[in-house]
């Protein structure tokens, strides 16, 4: 499995409806700081709006990089 198929899996699994995009492979905190933009909503014309700072109290780089290990 490649390491951004065990990101997307772990994610998943701490949150299975989470909605983001990200720019490149997940693999350190700083990645998940600063590779990662969240959505948090939709403006009136569909435009997603994201942040780079997780909205999730479920998610955070510990938890994901412990499900991403057990994959």
């Amino acid at each position: 499995m490649s390491d951004i198929e065990k990101f997307w899996k772990a994610l998943r699994i701490l949150k299975a409806n989470v909605e983001c995009n990200v720019k490149d492979d997940i693999l350190t905190e700083d990645d998940f700081n600063n590779n990662i933009e969240w959505v948090t909503g939709v403006t009136e014309k569909g435009s997603a709006i994201s942040t780079t700072t997780c909205p999730h109290s479920e998610i955070d780089w510990n938890k994901l990089k412990t499900e991403m290990d057990k994959l």
